[in-house]
């Protein structure tokens, strides 16, 4: 059984509208984010640290705490203080995981 030729062209157009709303849906700016919720501050010590640069798919850095106490993961809000600390830490050492000691060892308030 054949398509004619109208319907098979309908088909084709409905299945591209169809996979152009769903590659648009798929990109919601900060919908994939680590961090959905941020702390300006945290006066737990903090065991590690983490910065997630701005990527495509989250419009912000992400700064995300460990705490030494309980091993929670908290995210500092990037125009805070102590997260804006961690930043020019992280930078000054140039981005080495292997150095990130040095930040956590520096008075951070």
């Amino acid at each position: 059984m054949a398509f004619a030729p109208k319907a098979c062209s309908l088909f084709l157009v409905v299945l591209l509208g169809v996979c152009i709303q769903l590659n648009g849906a798929q990109h919601v700016p900060g919908a994939r984010c680590k961090c959905p919720g941020t702390i300006m501050h945290t006066q737990e010590i903090i065991d590690d640290f983490e910065i997630i640069e701005k990527t495509h798919y989250c419009d912000t850095t992400e700064i995300i705490v460990t705490l030494a106490e309980d091993g929670a993961r908290r995210c500092l809000n990037p125009v805070g203080r102590k997260a804006m600390f961690f930043v020019n830490c992280w930078n000054r050492i140039n981005k080495d995981d292997k150095q990130k000691k040095r930040c956590l060892k520096r008075k951070a308030e």
